[in-house]
């Protein structure tokens, strides 16, 4: 008989097979893997940053309502130390053409002062007044 291997699952090993489907374009097969690492997460910043790809997966998938409602969320109890769901949010209702909410997400983003995303964030900004102008 074979040797027993044991096995603890994480938060890390979940979220890594949920970004490698990713990266093939199998959504559903990802956001199956980030639902369980959300759930597997020890600590604020994994739960958060897990619940964000996740949010971004589901995006992918055309399912908009669920990531705003999974980002609306964590930004009620995380917002103030992860000003990146304001930008997660800004894209979401970006794709939904829901141009104001955008708006004021990406400018809540930019006013936070992280720069992670701040270049993605200009390049929105400018689109979103673009857009605005054509109305």
């Amino acid at each position: 008989m074979g040797e027993v291997i044991s096995f603890l699952p994480s938060c890390e090993f979940y979220f890594n097979l949920g970004m490698t489907a990713f990266s093939k374009s199998n959504y559903k097969k990802a956001i199956t893997y980030l639902e369980r690492a959300q759930t597997l997460a020890h600590t604020d910043d994994d739960y958060v940053f897990a619940n964000c790809q996740l949010a971004i997966c589901l995006q992918y998938d055309n399912r908009y309502n669920e990531a705003i409602q999974r980002l609306e969320k964590l930004d009620l109890h995380y917002g103030e130390h992860h000003p990146e769901i304001q930008y997660f949010l800004a894209n979401c209702y970006a794709f939904m053409n829901e141009f104001n909410q955008s708006l004021q997400y990406v400018k809540t983003y930019l006013a936070s002062g992280q720069q992670e995303f701040k270049h993605e964030a200009t390049d929105l900004l400018s689109q979103l007044h673009h857009e605005q102008g054509n109305f």
